[in-house]
C-alpha cells in the first residue's frame, strides 16, 4: 500500500469539501484573498497527477485495453451513477438546493456519460457538478487503454502524444462545448503523473531516491501551492499553479513509499482509501448539512463553522462505510460479470 499517497489522496478530496463549504458562504472581493480562497481548489489538480501515476504502476504491462476499461468502469461508474440519481430526486423535490442543476433528458444522459455540457448558469457542469473532472478522468482512461495495444517500450511516448493530440485538436476546432472543455491544459497533468510513474522505474532515479531524503521535495511542493496562487492570479491556467507543485508532492511522496521509509496505515489513509466516495458525495452531504444547520443556529459565522466541522465529519464516515460497503463490492461485482462469461468460454 502506497500510504504516503493514500494520504495525499485524503487531502486533496477534504482540500475540495473545504473549498465548496467556502464557496458556499465566503465570497471576499479582494483579488488575492479569492486567490488564496481558490487554493484547496488545487485539490483537483492533486488528484489528476496521482491518477496518472497510479495507473502506470497498478497497470500490468500484460494488461489488455478491454479489461483495463473494465476495471475503470467498475470503480468509477456505480457510485458516480447512483449519486447523480441521488441529485436529480432532490432537484425534483427542494430545487433550490442545486439551483443550477439542469435536470433534462439530455443532461441526464450526458452526466451519466461524460458528455461535457452546460448547466443551468452556462458552467460545463454535470448535474452532479463535481464530476467535470470524471469527464477528464474517462477521457484520460479511454487514451490510456489506447497505449495498451502498444509495446510497454512505447506506452509513455503514447499516452504523452494522445494527451497533445486532444488538446492541440481541441485548441485549432471550432468554438464549442466540448472544444472549449478539452483545450484545458489541466489535462497534461494526467501525463505527468504517467511520467513520474515510468521516471520512478529508472536506476538512476532510484538511486538518487535512495540517497536523498524526499521530505525537502514535498515541503518545496507545498511552499509552491501555496506560494504560486497569489504570484500568478485567477486567471492562470491550474497546470501552472497547482500542477506544477503536485507534480513534485506527488514524486516525492511514491518514491518514499516505493523506495525509502513507506507511511504506516493510519486513520487518514484510510480516509484516502475512501477519498472517491468523499468526493462525489460531499456535495450532496454539504445541501442537507446546510439546511439542517441554518435551521437550527441560523445565519452567521457560528453557522458557517458548524456547517465546514458537520460536513467534514460526516463525509468521513459516510464516505468510509460507502466505501466498504458499497464501492468495493459493486467494483467486484461488476468485475466478476465480465470476468465470468470470458471463463466460461475458456472452458
Amino acid at each position: 500500500m502506497l500510504n504516503n499517497l493514500q494520504t495525499l489522496r485524503a487531502i486533496a478530496a477534504y482540500s475540495v469539501v473545504i473549498y465548496h463549504c467556502l464557496m458556499r458562504f465566503v465570497r471576499p472581493e479582494d483579488p488575492i484573498g479569492m486567490a488564496y480562497l481558490d487554493l484547496p481548489s488545487g485539490g483537483v489538480d492533486l488528484f489528476f497527477v496521482i491518477s496518472g501515476f497510479v495507473m502506470v504502476h497498478t497497470t500490468r504491462d500484460d494488461e489488455t485495453p478491454g479489461w483495463f476499461a473494465t476495471k475503470r468502469i467498475a470503480r468509477i461508474v456505480p457510485l458516480y451513477w447512483i449519486a447523480t440519481f441521488v441529485v436529480i430526486g432532490l432537484v425534483l423535490v427542494r430545487e433550490w438546493l442545486f439551483p443550477t442543476t439542469l435536470v433534462t433528458p439530455e443532461s441526464i444522459l450526458a452526466s451519466l456519460f461524460f458528455v461535457p455540457h452546460l448547466d443551468a448558469a452556462g458552467h460545463v457542469y454535470p448535474i452532479l457538478g463535481v464530476g467535470w473532472t470524471l469527464n477528464y478522468e474517462m477521457m484520460f482512461y479511454a487514451l490510456f487503454a489506447i497505449s495498451l495495444f502498444l509495446p510497454r517500450a512505447f506506452r509513455l511516448a503514447s499516452i504523452l502524444l494522445l494527451i497533445t493530440l486532444v488538446w492541440a485538436i481541441a485548441m485549432i476546432a471550432g468554438d464549442s462545448v466540448f472544444t472549449r472543455f478539452y483545450a484545458n491544459p489541466i489535462i497534461f497533468e494526467f501525463a505527468a503523473g504517467c511520467a513520474i510513474a515510468y521516471a520512478l522505474r529508472a536506476p538512476a532515479v532510484i538511486a538518487f531516491v535512495r540517497a536523498t531524503p524526499m521530505w525537502p521535495l514535498a515541503l518545496a511542493g507545498f511552499a509552491a501551492l501555496v506560494i504560486l496562487p497569489s504570484l500568478l492570479g485567477r486567471d492562470i491556467a491550474t497546470l501552472f499553479k497547482y500542477g506544477i507543485p503536485a507534480m513534485f508532492i506527488v514524486f516525492a511522496a511514491a518514491a518514499q513509499d516505493l523506495y525509502r521509509a513507506p507511511a504506516a496505515t493510519s486513520v487518514i489513509t484510510r480516509l484516502g482509501d475512501a477519498s472517491y466516495s468523499a468526493y462525489l458525495l460531499h456535495p450532496i452531504v454539504i445541501a442537507i448539512v446546510a439546511q439542517v444547520v441554518l435551521l437550527v443556529a441560523g445565519e452567521g459565522l457560528l453557522a458557517e463553522g458548524l456547517i465546514l466541522a458537520a460536513t467534514l465529519v460526516t463525509t468521513a464516515v459516510i464516505s468510509t462505510l460507502s466505501m466498504k460497503y458499497f464501492e468495493k463490492p459493486t467494483a467486484a461485482l461488476v468485475r466478476n460479470l465480465v470476468r465470468r462469461p470470458r471463463q466460461v468460454a475458456g472452458h
